[in-house]
């Protein structure tokens, strides 16, 4: 699979409208679906959730699932084989207060026994590709702890570790670790994916040595500031961004696959990051948060992009 470049799954963004638009730019080699709850996902209809809804034009997708061991892992494995997927990836480095209290996520990376339990009960009826993602640990002395974990990984046949190198306590204000994509890629036989702060091709040659060990990429943030950022990563020649045309192509594809209750709130998240492309994109954003409806913020948002608004230069995520 080339280009080995992925788009990280995100809460709120990487449902089935959002990798629409970001497969229509092309340049990754898989998508990544939002972190699904394993038990809710068991009274899902797939092919028509958001959550799970796949075109086929969006390539090779991997599902991630949140798993806490508590839920019936055999009939949610028995269950997916209803999907069409490249592979199956378990969140275990989501920090989030609300999804440690569900044990999952950090939770479970954790917790070593569990993890081990999770782990060998979906290899018994689970042998296709399986992906974890983690971030390293909970404090300074993270790196025992990690290769327990890792050697566990091996035991139980993951074919790919995506790291976000940050301590679990850490916010993303704080600079993810890239020196020590190295030292992972040289302590496991496992393909390691990079991820966290990842923008531009630039990084990747001004800090070679951190990146060169890795078997992939993972662009986050950055993809819903840029969804055709992917095509600068592969190498693939510039398109013509219609900044208004692109907004108002996702706003479609919402309104064809969220309900109406959920829809404003994804279009304000999208449009939260959206904006950084702009040297007053602040003020969209300002804007949009106290928008009542779908409409207005529609309304809103097409005059400010139509108004030819000054475009950032390298054009980052708005913080």
């Amino acid at each position: 699979m080339a280009p080995a470049i992925f788009l990280a799954p995100m809460a709120g963004i990487t449902h089935s409208a959002f990798r629409r638009l970001i497969s229509d730019f092309g340049g990754y080699g898989a998508l990544f679906s939002e972190m699904l709850s394993g038990s809710a996902f068991i009274h899902e209809k797939p092919g028509d959730s958001s959550f799970t809804k796949r075109r086929p034009n969006e390539g090779h997708l991997i599902y991630q699932f949140r798993l806490s061991g508590y839920e019936n892992i055999e009939a949610v494995f028995a269950k997916i084989t209803e999907l069409e997927y490249l592979a199956i990836d378990i969140n275990l480095g989501c920090p989030a207060p609300e999804i440690q209290h569900q044990e999952s996520g950090v939770a479970l990376f954790r917790d070593f026994d569990r993890l081990k339990s999770v782990l060998q009960r979906i290899r018994k009826i689970y042998k296709g590709p399986l992906t974890v993602k983690c971030r390293l640990g909970d404090d300074k002395n993270w790196q025992k702890p990690f290769k327990d974990r890792l050697a566990l990984f091996e035991d139980n046949d993951v074919v790919a570790l995506t790291l976000h190198p940050r301590l679990s306590t850490e916010r993303l204000a704080r600079r993810a670790r890239w020196e020590v994509f190295p030292w992972l890629a040289q302590t496991t036989t496992i393909p390691i994916i990079g991820n966290g702060d990842i923008c531009s091709p630039k990084e990747i040659k001004v800090h070679r040595t951190d990146f060169e060990t890795l078997s992939g990429l993972m662009l986050g943030r950055i993809a819903i500031v840029k969804p055709w950022i992917f095509r600068e990563f592969a190498g693939l020649n510039p398109v013509h961004i219609n900044y208004a045309e692109v907004w108002e192509r996702f706003y479609n594809y919402i309104q064809e696959d969220m309900p109406p209750e959920k829809a404003p709130g994804r279009v304000k998240e999208f449009t939260h990051y959206f904006s950084g492309n702009f040297v007053f994109g602040h003020l969209l954003r300002k804007s949009i948060q106290k928008s009542k409806n779908l409409q207005e913020i529609c309304d809103i948002t097409l005059i400010f992009l139509k108004s030819d608004p000054e475009i950032r230069v390298n054009a980052g995520i708005p913080f």
